[in-house]
């Protein structure tokens, strides 16, 4: 069984979670996730199974959509309301100076993953240190953010809509925005609506059976559809899947990486297109 299956991911369970579910059911071992969800969040969570495991990055490093509610005047240490409250104060402020605040976060930031995050410090992720109350420092990272508009508004609550790049913490965006106001601010709901060309419509849910889940399997290459498009005749492919470069008119392609197919029409995997024009394998499904 290889594929994605395109998860709407339920409030109130983490990323691992759906993960070990999901391998329940289908009784398989080679299941992953294509980027972490916070336990409060719900909507897009790709799963990768069996060969497409080895594609998860071409996921993992798309642009995301998410829809975020916001509260003013609150602060938590986590900086969403699963955690702890640690300022509250009355504030409220006009959409109008609101939206020149926010504006001024499009492009490119930089920004510092939260303290309770999955990014990884000497080997073990962030929240394993605060969870012993210890603040690792990490450094800042440029992510960028295409688009950032309000949805709905009052003087306290406020709901967003975030367009950015692979690694963009929204939780601390928020925390940005609220400390940019003067003020503290934690997400109290979020959804993840897009991640690279797949979007919420497209989702199925937990708790499905197995029949169900197999009829939803989306074929290994079909999330990208970002890549150029090979094909090789069967001499090709067959030195391909030994693992040697192929010299390939691939004129048309510019340098970086391709989608290569069978001259049947099957995926074999991807390759990189060189200076030369000829194309060597990068991650190839196996034949085994």
């Amino acid at each position: 069984m290889n594929g994605f299956l395109l998860i709407d991911k339920p409030k109130g369970i983490t990323s691992s979670g759906c993960v070990y579910k999901l391998r329940k059911i289908l009784d398989l071992r080679k299941i992953g996730h294509c980027g972490t969800l916070d336990p409060l969040a719900t909507g897009v969570l790709p799963l990768c199974i069996g060969e497409a495991t080895k594609f998860s990055n071409y996921i993992i490093n798309s642009s995301k959509d998410y829809e975020a509610t916001i509260l003013l005047g609150k602060g938590t240490n986590t900086g969403d309301i699963d955690g702890d409250l640690i300022y509250s104060k009355e504030f409220s402020c006009s959409i109008k100076e609101l939206q020149q605040i926010i504006s001024t976060f499009e492009g490119d930031i930089m920004q510092t993953p939260p303290l309770y995050s999955a990014v990884k410090y000497k080997g073990k992720p962030m929240y394993y240190w605060a969870r012993k109350g210890l603040r690792p420092e990490m450094k800042s990272r440029q992510v960028r953010i295409e688009k950032i508009k309000i949805i709905s508004f009052s003087e306290t609550k406020v709901k967003l809509y975030v367009s950015c790049s692979k690694g963009t913490y929204i939780r601390s965006l928020v925390e940005s925005i609220g400390e940019a106001l003067g003020t503290k601010a934690c997400v109290s709901d979020l959804r993840r609506t897009r991640v690279g060309s797949i979007f919420q419509d497209q989702l199925t849910t937990l708790g499905l059976e197995k029949e169900d889940y197999l009829k939803e399997l989306t074929p290994s290459d079909s999330l990208m559809d970002h890549l150029p498009k090979i094909h090789l005749n069967k001499k090709q492919a067959k030195k391909m899947l030994n693992g040697q470069s192929v010299v390939y008119n691939a004129r048309k392609y510019k340098e970086g990486t391709v989608r290569i197919y069978e001259e049947t029409g099957s995926f074999i995997g991807i390759g990189n297109v060189d200076q030369l024009q000829n194309i060597s394998p990068k991650r190839l499904i196996s034949t085994n």
